[in-house]
């Protein structure tokens, strides 16, 4: 039938959560890469507890079409993208963190929290953690990144380390 890509909204709302989708739509459009068809996204989500009409309701929200998606975000491949068409190469990221050594520590930190307790499902919380350029855009993702948190068992070991990053970014 096709193959279905995630539009702009699609990967946004990966990023955001902005829709509260449950975790089986958050599933399927993960599994929405671009290169599987539509009949092996559905079958794959079945496999994995997803009712097929599912893959309908993120058509209806807008978040995946078939064929190239409408103004795509550059890929993942390679150098970090901050949007569609900006990128954050390590030797940037190197740049900005010099200028500012306690972003670099506290970025550090908020990966080691994220890589020991949510290794998976923090995994785009990661890359939004990487892609700050700034104390501020890192403090603004501290709220995310809690969010994501909350379900760890180790509460205390976590809780110092935030505290941690956040003595780090006030200032």
């Amino acid at each position: 039938m096709g193959i279905p890509c995630k539009t702009a909204a699609g990967h946004a709302e990966l990023a955001a959560r902005e829709q509260q989708l449950s975790q089986r739509h958050r599933l399927l459009l993960l599994l929405v890469d671009g290169q599987r068809t539509l009949e092996e996204v559905v079958e794959q989500g079945r496999r994995a507890g997803v009712p097929k009409g599912y893959i309908d309701e993120l058509f209806a929200l807008g978040l995946i079409v078939i064929g190239p998606p409408p103004n795509a975000p550059m890929p993942l491949a390679g150098p970090d993208t901050v949007g569609p068409g900006s990128a954050v190469s390590d030797t940037e990221l190197d740049r900005l963190d010099a200028v500012d050594g306690t972003v670099a520590q506290a970025r550090q930190a908020l990966m080691a929290v994220l890589r020991a307790h949510v290794p998976v499902s923090g995994a785009v919380m990661m890359l939004r953690v990487r892609r700050a350029r700034s104390r501020a855009e890192l403090r603004a993702l501290l709220p995310d990144v809690q969010a994501r948190l909350q379900h760890v068992r180790q509460q205390g070991e976590m809780r110092e380390q935030m505290l941690r990053v956040e003595s780090l970014l006030v200032s």
